[in-house]
């Protein structure tokens, strides 16, 4: 379980579509046939685009993912994605910008890979699973696991999860020992991981739990609630990101340790003669930065025809600023931490999304497109706008507010 960040930041992090492929998957069966395994595959992409003067961003998401069940107790998983980021990010705040043309910008070219695999036990009401991901990039390595608990109580009417979640992330920076008013910003990642000692490799650990259940209270109504932690110490600034704070621009400079905590409530509703189920979700946040934040979801899932189905949200963020935050740290400091992130800012942002789901029918003998037990097309994509009433660059406003998320996904079952 990672706990989500702000939204903003989510989208970017999360963003997602391209194109995929046909995949297949078999099992060797010692004693020299080939049988035909019980699996799961999947693979997609997302696109994320976000504009603004000089500040264009895209990542594209490539993924894949399969689920093996080697016996009715038993399966593996395993998947592989990617972030290929490309775009410019903000090298200085609040540098003299008159207009957002002027802002001062450093090229971002990166790709990071995640690898992970693991393994599902399970029998006729509970499961337990453990897993591994192993994530680089060329300024970034992250090491982590899981386990999760799942059960179903009352006949099947109270599900039960719990999790957990460890990380061990190393990131890039500039090498030695300064002042945080006198730290340069690290200006590329050429160097990241090498043997050159003009950069460092600092440490964050990251320990996350989360718990939930989901209750059905009538044959149309479910409940859910679920409560997420996350405790984070080591190095959380990011390091190409300099903030004007005199006649010199620092390294952004932020607290080593921060606990986060959500708690989330949602309720779905089936609408029986229509074939569709209104959701709603509000979600409650704080952290030791001081970020408050609360979100409302509304949704609605509609089945069309035959083996379609189409399904429509809206959701509303806000929070208000972390407490060492300040638009202008030469005038207005807020102790010993500064930071350059739009995101530790007051914020608001309202997401629209619509995605179609299409699951290919079976024939006379249960096959799916011949040779396979199922097969699903998912096509998503969501609108997200931002608000930031507090934040600027220098004398210009945030320029790149409005982003587009589209997403394309295969699933099939063999």
């Amino acid at each position: 379980m990672q706990l989500t960040l702000p939204l903003g930041r989510a989208a970017r992090d999360g963003a997602l579509a391209a194109i995929s492929c046909a995949l297949a998957c078999w099992l060797v069966v010692p004693g020299g046939g080939i049988a035909h395994a019980d699996a799961k595959v999947a693979a997609g992409s997302s696109l994320f685009h976000e504009t603004g003067g000089p500040l264009r961003m895209t990542v594209i998401m490539p993924s894949a993912s399969a689920d093996v069940a080697l016996a009715e107790s038993v399966s593996l998983h395993a998947g592989w994605a990617a972030d290929i980021v490309s775009g410019a990010s903000v090298a200085v705040v609040d540098a003299p910008t008159p207009s957002v043309d002027a802002i001062s910008s450093a090229t971002v070219q990166d790709t990071r890979h995640v690898f992970n695999g693991g393994f599902t036990l399970r029998d006729a009401n509970s499961s337990v699973g453990a897993s591994y991901a192993h994530a680089f990039e060329h300024d970034y390595r992250s090491d982590s696991f899981a386990v999760t608990a799942h059960t179903e109580l009352f006949d099947h009417n109270t599900s039960v999860e719990i999790s957990y979640a460890r990380a061990f992330d190393r990131v890039c920076d500039v090498a030695g020992s300064f002042e945080p008013v006198m730290k340069p910003r690290l200006s590329s990642s050429e160097a990241c991981f090498t043997n050159d000692r003009s950069v460092t490799a600092r440490s964050l650990s990251i320990h996350s739990v989360s718990a939930g259940i989901t209750q059905a209270l009538t044959p149309q109504l479910t409940t859910q609630l679920s409560l997420l932690a996350q405790v984070l110490h080591g190095f959380q600034s990011n390091p190409y990101r300099a903030v004007r704070i005199g006649k010199t621009a620092a390294q952004e400079y932020l607290p080593p340790d921060r606990a986060r905590y959500a708690l989330v409530a949602g309720a779905r509703y089936w609408i029986a003669p229509l074939s569709a189920a209104a959701s709603v979700e509000a979600r409650a946040y704080r952290d030791t930065w001081g970020i408050t934040s609360l979100s409302g979801e509304l949704a609605y899932d509609q089945r069309l025809f035959g083996e379609v189905r189409l399904r429509a949200r809206g959701r509303y963020y806000t929070q208000d600023a972390a407490t060492f935050y300040s638009d202008d740290y030469i005038f207005a400091p807020r102790g010993r931490y500064f930071t350059g992130d739009r995101e530790l800012s007051p914020m608001r942002s309202v997401l629209f999304g619509l995605s179609v789901r299409w699951s290919a029918p079976s024939d006379a003998q249960g096959n799916v497109l011949a040779v396979l037990s199922s097969f699903e097309l998912i096509l998503k994509g969501d609108v997200l706008k931002s608000f930031f009433d507090d934040f600027h660059y220098d004398r210009a406003e945030v320029p790149n507010t409005l982003a587009q998320v589209l997403s394309l996904e295969l699933r099939a079952g063999f």
